[in-house]
């Protein structure tokens, strides 16, 4: 009876540090202000994420050169994502608009941790991108 009760502790043990590993790695709700990959010049853009609606959308806020000054850009004010939906894995699911005008109709965001993951499809490419959590 004595080493049931052990073993029913270690069990007890095993799965709430599963649990909390899981609870680290587990995605969020993309809110925030994010900075983009530098393009080939150097430059990067500092997007927000908020609601729109019932659904999240992004915005670019302003443009940045490679030295960290603000540049201007005409990206500053565009909608980059939109229609993002809340899926049951805990990502979301909308479109991306990149800077060179692609369009991503099948877009995955999740944000995890100081970064926000993006899978921009069409029906022949896709596209991975990692921007870094401002705020």
């Amino acid at each position: 009876m004595r080493a049931l009760r052990g073993g029913a502790i270690a069990l007890i043990l095993c799965l709430s540090s599963n649990a909390v590993a899981q609870g680290r790695d587990a995605a969020e709700i993309p809110r925030g202000l994010w900075q983009t990959e530098p393009d080939g010049l150097g430059v990067v853009l500092h997007v927000r994420t908020r609601r729109c609606g019932r659904d999240l959308c992004a915005l670019v806020e302003r443009a940045k050169n490679r030295r960290g000054y603000d540049a201007r850009s005409d990206a500053v004010g565009a909608k980059v994502l939109w229609n993002l939906r809340a899926q049951p894995d805990g990502s979301f699911q909308g479109e991306y608009s990149a800077r060179d005008g692609e369009r991503y109709g099948q877009t995955r965001v999740r944000a995890v941790g100081g970064a926000l993951h993006l899978q921009a499809c069409t029906a022949a490419t896709c596209r991975n991108l990692v921007w870094t959590r401002i705020r």
